[in-house]
């Protein structure tokens, strides 16, 4: 009884043990989710441009994405008649904007 008790116990220890490694595994892979990956030949260019200007590639970047989401309009471009009557919930997205 004592022997059965003790290696229901080391089973339970190891499927805790897997299903933590797991989850740690798949945090990793979370994290790999906001790297940003650049052409190579891009990545060359940007660089030797860091490099002039004494900056770094970081810097640059936040610079040019700070430009592009400045000139990206903040709003939706207005939905037409015809699409409202294909889908009447856009008839509600409107209402709830008034």
């Amino acid at each position: 009884m004592v022997n059965s008790y003790k290696r229901f116990i080391q089973n339970q220890f190891g499927k805790v043990k897997n299903v933590t490694s797991n989850f740690m595994s798949s945090r990793d892979e979370e994290d790999d989710d906001t790297a940003i990956e650049l052409n190579p030949q891009h990545y060359d260019e940007l660089k030797a441009i860091a490099d002039k200007q004494q900056t770094t590639m970081q810097a640059i970047l936040d610079g040019l994405v700070a430009q592009y989401l400045a000139s990206v309009p903040s709003e939706a471009p207005p939905i037409s008649v015809e699409q409202k009557e294909i889908n009447p919930l856009l008839y509600l997205d409107g209402l709830c904007k008034l």
